[in-house]
């Protein structure tokens, strides 16, 4: 397994990860980025942190939807327990985006880990581990629900949503782009997303969301 890698865009698309999200955490970790044939890939084990690639970018993600930071990932103070979990999620999925055996003379390096982006900071960098396990969860859950929805299911549901003039609570249109309610909330009015705008409405104390196309 010593050439295995991971193929960037099959990964991303078993647990939900932003393209962007994973750029940069390889450059804050200076992970390489590879090219074999057509194929953006990463190496399967971090030689350098002994530990494998795909479990700490999904490390990354969950703590970056529990905290919004990145902070003991960007320290590499890995919580073993917690990085322990994402392995066994890794684990379930590898057969989705591993390539197995790459040839040494088909690969070569495209981006190089280097100007790494500081992604987050903050003194406060206990993760909590029952939230830690819920969010890897919902993380799971919306990658197998993204699975099985028709490509173009999330552009259908928001235009129904617009045309029936509903107004969406954060945690309905979370669950339409694949987001947590509390990264939908802290969003600003009139941000946008997939072609449609997001204006905020006020009932009471809460706060609803119009769908609108730009």
């Amino acid at each position: 397994m010593k050439n295995t890698q991971i193929k960037i865009q099959e990964f991303r698309k078993a647990f939900n990860i932003p393209a962007t999200f994973v750029r940069n955490v390889c450059k804050s970790l200076s992970i390489e980025i590879l090219k074999v044939g057509e194929e953006q890939v990463v190496p399967l084990y971090n030689q350098i942190l002994q530990k494998n690639n795909d479990s700490i970018i999904l490390y990354a993600f969950v703590e970056s939807e529990t905290t919004g930071k990145l902070e003991t990932t960007k320290d590499k103070k890995f919580s073993q327990e917690e990085l322990d979990k994402c392995e066994e999620e890794t684990k379930k999925k590898r057969d989705e985006y591993l390539l197995l055996e790459a040839s040494s003379n088909q690969t070569k390096i495209i981006k190089k880990p280097k100007e790494a982006i500081d992604i987050s900071s903050s003194s406060d960098i206990d993760l909590k581990k029952e939230e830690f396990i819920n969010i890897l969860a919902e993380v799971v859950s919306k990658s197998i629900a993204a699975q099985s929805k028709p490509i173009l299911n999330t552009q259908e549901e928001l235009h129904k949503a617009m045309e029936k003039r509903w107004l969406l609570t954060n945690e309905q249109l979370g669950a339409l782009l694949g987001m947590s309610k509390s990264t939908i909330g802290s969003k600003p009015d009139g941000w946008v997303r997939m072609g449609f705008k997001y204006t905020k409405k006020k009932e009471g104390s809460m706060t609803l969301w119009e769908v609108s196309q730009y």
